[in-house]
């Protein structure tokens, strides 16, 4: 389940917040309605979405707070407004929920309007805000907001790791797929334990160039590297740009699988502490149950982490132990919790013993070899077993890289648009 696909209003072009209605997702507008009915649609197909907090219009939002149904009626004014149950905050605007001070919600909202005091503007700015402060019911965590990335490194591994595992704890809501409290806390409970992979730069540009074209895999025990884990490339990967991490853990017939985008910036620098402290670093934007056997291929939100498994598997990496802060091991020492173990994975060196010439051709003409690496595609084969191995059975073999590792990998002729110069529309790259 993608759970960072945005919706918004085809007509006002505003982001559009999410009620589940028994089986169904409801959407409506935020705030209030203005008349129109809605038209949702997917939010990359809209430009200049509106997507900002609604209290103070000036940041983007963190969390989806919800509240009774406000409604307003200013005896002074007349005005009479129907507003919502749901409303998306920054992380300065929800510190101040949180700290039950609505005044200075609404002074901050107001400064930043320039509404005056006495205004009938800030007299229902203010009752609206209080509003929401005192009838609030929980927060959840908003997944849609597409925040610069962070740049991971293989000695933040462990405090991903835990920050994760106490959002996990903590009493915010995540979104629907992942929010069970009973499969939260067991999976906090695995997330203490799950081994950990940083894959370097290097595996991660191979990862970038060859996993769009890859064939589909198999998700099988034999491919993923432990039975759990949690896998992070130091930037993005995917098509989308938002894959920052993964982790797997098992479930019934296989596994549940989260993939998360990374929060680098995109907030003042002051509130940092505690977006780490609250938050952490990863947010989940897909979730899915993979049972053994199922064939992912490499354009899936999840197909990076099949590539990788499949390179690690094919023997084309090394994994070594990484160096952590000594702060790190301690922390965990006091706490008395084993040393965390972060695995580097990396492409496996290559032989520097120079190829023989070729030699003059005499015999017989053979098949050319190839002057590239390219996928083969998975596919069934016989296998001898037995005595004699006289016997045969059928195993399936996962599509691999085939060709000397030092030769180049030969990229698809597929056109897609990646993005453009000032002024034109589009750069149009072969992969």
């Amino acid at each position: 389940m993608n759970l960072a696909t945005m919706m918004a209003c085809a007509t006002c072009r505003i982001a559009l917040t999410e009620h589940n209605s028994g089986d169904s997702i409801v959407y409506r507008h935020p705030v209030s309605d203005d008349g129109h009915e809605v038209a949702p649609v997917n939010a990359d197909l809209i430009k200049r979405v509106f997507h900002s907090c609604h209290t103070c219009t000036d940041a983007p939002p963190m969390w989806n707070y919800h509240t009774g149904h406000i409604e307003i009626l200013s005896l002074s004014s007349g005005i009479a407004a129907d507003y919502s149950d749901q409303w998306h905050v920054c992380l300065r605007c929800a510190q101040l929920i949180e700290a039950d001070d609505s005044d200075a919600l609404t002074a901050r909202c107001a400064g930043l309007m320039r509404w005056h005091p006495d205004s009938d503007e800030y007299t229902i700015l203010r009752t609206l805000q209080r509003g929401i402060v005192l009838s609030r019911e929980g927060r959840t965590l908003l997944t849609t907001t597409n925040w610069p990335p962070a740049r991971i490194s293989a000695d933040m591994m462990p405090k991903i790791r835990d920050r994760f595992s106490g959002l996990l704890r903590g009493p915010a809501n995540l979104p629907a797929a992942i929010n069970d409290r009973d499969q939260r806390q067991n999976l906090a409970r695995q997330f203490d334990l799950i081994p950990m992979y940083w894959i370097n730069q290097e595996f991660t540009n191979l990862v970038n160039t060859v996993s769009a074209d890859r064939p589909p895999a198999w998700v099988t025990d034999e491919i993923a590297p432990s039975t759990s884990g949690l896998l992070a490339w130091p930037d993005p990967v995917g098509q989308t740009g938002q894959l920052a991490a993964v982790s797997w853990t098992p479930e019934g017939d296989g596994w549940q699988v989260i993939g998360y985008r990374s929060i680098g910036s995109g907030i003042d620098e002051d509130l940092m502490p505690t977006l780490r402290h609250e938050i952490g670093w990863l947010v989940p934007i897909h979730a899915e149950h993979i049972a053994r056997g199922t064939p992912l291929g490499g354009s899936h939100p999840l197909g990076p982490l099949i590539t990788t498994w499949l390179l690690i598997n094919q023997q084309m990496a090394e994994a070594v132990p990484a160096k952590l802060p000594k702060g790190t091991t301690r922390a965990y020492q006091r706490s008395r919790r084993p040393a965390p173990e972060v695995k580097i994975v990396q492409i496996r060196a290559r032989d520097t013993t120079p190829l023989p010439e070729r030699a003059e051709q005499t015999g017989p003409r053979t098949r050319a070899k190839p002057d590239h690496r390219f996928w083969v595609s998975g596919h069934p084969r016989q296998q001898a077993y037995g005595p004699g191995r006289s016997l045969r059975r059928e195993i399936e073999i996962q599509p691999f890289l085939k060709g000397d590792e030092h030769l180049p990998i030969k990229l698809s002729t597929t056109v897609r648009i990646l993005g453009g110069r000032p002024g034109e529309a589009g750069d149009m790259s072969p992969e």
